[in-house]
């Protein structure tokens, strides 16, 4: 039952709320905290003097001017923690989609963020049920990484930045596709893939409505100066579908199928459903640029295995790589650790076992980097020359904004895989003083190991040519020429670091 008490101060939260003009106090957060003490206190000398003048009693008067004064501490009041779900849910139902125009966005996220804080779980579970805009939306799910720390496990990805006349194909596109007709058919698409991503869709922010909504927002944030937006809300909904929704790696390859195939279905002609394919292949590469690398963290062997597998060509080889090399270095650190705790063994230096973790988490890193590189390769690549017109001719894209925004790429995509070869290799270097101390059972455990990084340097180095022979030959990107030269005249560490068996 609601109280008396409460009735009361739920129908007074607007009263006097806009008596005194922000205007009359100063800018800043200072200013703002005067003037919301000074309509604290207005809003309570007229609650109290309207409920003295229908003779209600003092004690009632109290405790709801505490109400409403929001005086009291939720987590032990009941009827406080009422009153601030309804306060947050009114707010954004009826308010935030008005209240957030031409506010900063990061601005808007912070404050729902606090709004979030401040509920109830079952009204932060009413609270994803409610109806959006779809910049209101993207803002909301952003908060929700916020709120849940999912932001501070890693840092969003760069995007690729899409031709102009990408965009606007792909805007076109879009408005061609009915929402309703989209709503249908993605879904009954995506289950025929994989029925088990029902169980990722069932929440009710993931609602059908809301999916074609982030689509929608995700397309206004694709000019040049908005992509820093769109690069956060990606990174937000992977990483709030990840721990709330269960979505992995492998499940991208069913949603690219279809929404890649909804949209094309509704190109009027062939020559257009196939333009338009190339414009939305890019669209999902550039979204998937920043999102697939934070899904990869996320994933245990038999789910970077599922993932390889499926159709989608992420994780690839570099990626790859970078794990194996991560587990080189870890059966190195491995077999020097037990050798020093078994009897007898000897303690591997300080500075070997430091280099062993600092690269572990270094190759980690790299993964996540190169599925971030050949994603964005990949949109460049179907981005270029792509006219405006779908019934149009495809456009040449050398020399042009896009075919620079390629070279960016494929140069990123030498960088990476260039990185896990100095690191492989490096690792090994550091460890060829420890080879001796090893114990003998742990010998095999070691070669592994070394023949684990040698594996890795030698895939990266084979994506390092083919990336910068795609760059168009030689001095296109000297300094990784140069890194590359530089370990084809050192002496590979490989053979040194596998004698261990006399």
């Amino acid at each position: 039952l609601v109280s008396p008490a409460l009735r009361l101060a739920a129908r007074a939260q607007r009263l006097e709320r806009h008596a005194i003009p922000r205007s009359s106090y100063p800018d800043g957060r200072e200013g703002h905290v005067k003037w919301r003490a000074a309509l604290k206190c207005r809003q309570e000398e007229c609650f109290t003097s309207i409920l003295r003048k229908a003779g209600v009693e003092n004690s009632m008067i109290a405790r709801a001017c505490r109400l409403l004064s929001k005086d009291l501490p939720t987590k032990e009041d009941r009827e406080m923690q009422v009153l601030e779900d309804a306060a947050c849910l009114v707010f954004l139902s009826h308010e935030f989609s008005s209240f957030q125009q031409g506010k900063d966005a990061l601005k808007i996220v912070d404050i729902l963020q606090n709004r979030g804080k401040k509920m109830s779980r079952r009204a932060q579970e009413i609270s994803l049920t409610l109806e959006y805009e779809p910049k209101a939306l993207g803002s909301f799910v952003e908060a929700i990484a916020v709120a849940e720390g999912l932001d501070k496990k890693q840092s969003p990805m760069v995007a690729p930045r899409l031709p102009q006349s990408c965009i606007a194909l792909l805007r076109k596109s879009w408005k061609q596709v009915p929402q309703a007709a989209f709503c249908s058919q993605f879904f009954q698409r995506l289950y025929e893939e994989d029925s088990s991503l029902k169980e990722l869709f069932k929440s009710p922010i993931a609602k059908p409505m809301n999916v074609w909504k982030v689509v929608q927002y995700l397309l206004d944030l694709l000019d040049a100066e908005r992509v820093p937006r769109l690069e956060s809300l990606a990174h937000a909904l992977a990483a709030t579908s990840s721990k709330f929704g269960r979505l992995r790696l492998e499940h991208l390859a069913a949603v690219k199928r279809a929404l890649v195939r909804t949209v094309t279905s509704h190109a009027p002609t062939k020559q257009e459903k196939k333009i338009v394919n190339r414009a939305w292949e890019a669209f999902f590469y550039a979204v998937t640029a920043v999102s697939a690398p934070h899904l990869s963290k996320e994933c245990g062997v038999t789910e970077v295995s599922a993932a390889t597998a499926t159709s989608l060509p992420i994780p690839a080889a570099g990626t790859h790589a970078a794990f194996i090399a991560a587990n080189g270095a870890a059966l190195l650190e491995m077999s020097l650790n037990m050798t020093a705790l078994s009897q007898g063994g000897s303690s591997a230096p300080e500075e070997v076992l430091a280099k062993l973790r600092e690269a572990r988490a270094w190759l980690i890193d790299c993964a996540g980097d190169d599925i971030n590189a050949y994603c964005g390769l990949l949109s460049s690549v179907y981005a270029q020359g792509i006219p405006e017109d779908p019934a149009a001719a495809t456009k040449p894209g050398s020399g042009t904004a896009e075919e620079t925004e390629r070279r960016l790429w494929l140069r990123r995509a030498a960088e990476v895989p260039m990185l896990v070869a100095e690191l492989a290799t490096g690792t090994a270097s550091a460890c060829l003083s420890c080879k001796s101390f090893i114990k003998p059972s742990l010998k095999g455990d070691w070669i592994a190991g070394a023949k684990l990084l040698r594996t890795a340097s030698e895939i990266s180095l084979k994506n390092v040519v083919l990336n910068l022979k795609e760059m168009g030959g030689v001095g296109k990107a000297a300094d990784v020429e140069k890194r590359m030269a530089k370990m084809r005249d050192a002496e590979p560490p490989w053979e040194d670091l596998m004698d261990v068996m006399h």
